[in-house]
């Protein structure tokens, strides 16, 4: 089920009537529901990955913290871990670990071949095994107590609003949140309707409007010149924001109307001024989980191998979202650039930007490693993704003349219009609080009917 679908606008306000209707006691066991049938709507069969995730990531917190010995928390810890990193292994990484290998038997003449099948993604599995992952670590370590209600240990994994993409939540935020099952005050829901409007405005006026004309630079990356192709990074950077950040905005609106705070997940993040800064301000929770369980133990495990550890980070980060060397290209110049900047600021010689005119240099230069990096994280191969960097390598002048050939004037205006549209929302306070709310709402309600684009597009990040 898809949020910007007519069945979700059904769905929703079905679950909020029975929450608030329902006996206290049972209100989690309706919300477990309502996120089992919200997923299986998808696939239903799927639902067992869940379920068989919830089970072994339950049984392995109980048994590590009741574990007699460290040797036994750690076996159950490297338990969970294993099945957990299994299911996720063989269904986003298995068929590219066999196509590797095939290729290199062909390389090297072996005569071996694997025979390789197609196997469907499970929507949402990286984020939903992320969250899970990030449990039994930390009841493992001992910064939370192992939850003994697999009640509330499965909605905390499967609560329906952050299933699909995200944000990744913690049990030390979620959990407490879940068991209160307080009903929504009247600023939970004058916000959670706000937050929802912006986030359908981001996706269905804005992301949808662009997708099109993003598909066809890249559908033919050799038929377009240099200038068409750095447009075609500009509308996907902004494609790709409003499309996930517009899923945040609804899964945050959502939580907020049963009274559940979920994480913010992105704050501005095309105003950074570098790579670091900006995995500070994108997919916010994607960047603080690997951040605590990733870079900050391979520091403490060898410190005095910064940049090595940077560059595993970053490329864990790229493949986390695919199996691709597209993905692992798009992490590794994130890693790159991280280390070359962190390492700028240290030498004393080099002027260090922190005027006016170079802090904007420092985010120009920024933005251009993000947009270009996007060439990899959109580009459907390799092969395509270099040819638009060839392309882009050869710009020595502006010409539009490919732009006006895949886009009309009014086409271009309709673009400039959604685009005016986001910067327009830059100017909204932060608890999206107004003197005539209704006017608010009313106003979001014309444009997203009057602009947003019909057909229920996936949000790109299900893929993930």
């Amino acid at each position: 089920m898809l949020f910007n679908s007519a069945a979700f606008l059904l769905f929703l306000p079905i679950v909020l009537m029975l929450y608030v209707a329902a006996p206290t006691r049972f209100r989690h066991w309706l919300l477990l529901a309502a996120s089992y049938f919200f997923y299986m709507c998808w696939r239903p069969e799927y639902i067992l990955i869940i379920i068989l995730m919830t089970l072994v990531d339950f049984w392995s917190g109980i048994l590590m913290e009741d574990a007699s010995s460290k040797r036994r928390k750690l076996l159950f810890l490297c338990l969970s871990l294993g099945i957990d990193l299994g299911m996720l292994f063989y269904f986003k990484y298995a068929m590219f670990a066999g196509e590797t290998l095939n290729q290199l038997f062909l390389f090297t003449d072996a005569p071996w071949r694997l025979n390789i099948w197609y196997i469907l993604l499970p929507v949402g599995i990286s984020f939903h095994t992320f969250q899970s992952l990030s449990y039994v670590i930390d009841v493992y370590q001992g910064r939370v107590k192992a939850e003994r209600d697999l009640g509330f240990f499965a909605l905390y994994i499967a609560y329906f609003p952050q299933l699909m993409a995200g944000p990744i939540e913690r049990k030390a935020d979620l959990m407490p949140q879940l068991r209160q099952q307080s009903v929504a005050t009247a600023e939970d829901i004058r916000y959670g309707i706000n937050k929802i409007l912006l986030g359908f405005l981001k996706k269905v006026v804005v992301a949808d409007s662009l997708a099109p004309y993003v598909d066809k630079f890249y559908e033919t990356p050799q038929a377009w010149n240099g200038t068409a192709h750095y447009f075609a990074l500009v509308l996907f950077g902004m494609q790709i924001f409003c499309d996930f950040s517009g899923y945040s905005d609804i899964a945050i609106g959502a939580g907020r109307m049963m009274g559940v705070r979920l994480t913010e997940n992105f704050n501005r993040p095309f105003i950074s001024k570098s790579v670091n800064e900006y995995w500070q301000r994108w997919h916010i929770t994607l960047g603080t989980w690997v951040r605590d369980y990733l870079f900050i133990p391979l520091m403490y495990a060898s410190p005095g191998r910064f940049a090595v550890n940077v560059l595993i980070t970053f490329i864990a980060i790229g493949f986390w979202h695919g199996a691709s060397w597209n993905f692992l290209l798009f992490g590794l110049i994130h890693g790159v650039v991280t280390i070359l900047q962190y390492q700028y600021v240290r030498i004393a010689w080099l002027p260090q930007l922190t005027s006016v005119p170079g802090r904007f240099v420092r985010w120009f230069f920024t933005l251009q490693v993000l947009l270009i990096s996007g060439v990899f994280f959109r580009a459907a191969s390799i092969h395509d993704a270099f040819a638009i960097m060839g392309k882009l390598a050869a710009i020595r002048s502006f010409d539009p003349s490919s732009i006006l050939a895949v886009m009309s004037m009014p086409q271009l205006l309709q673009v400039g219009a959604a685009l005016v549209l986001l910067a327009a929302t830059v100017a909204l306070n932060k608890n999206l609080r107004f003197r005539h709310n209704w006017m608010y709402v009313v106003g979001m309600l014309t444009v997203i009917m009057a602009l947003g684009q019909s057909g229920g597009n996936h949000f790109i990040y299900f893929q993930f």
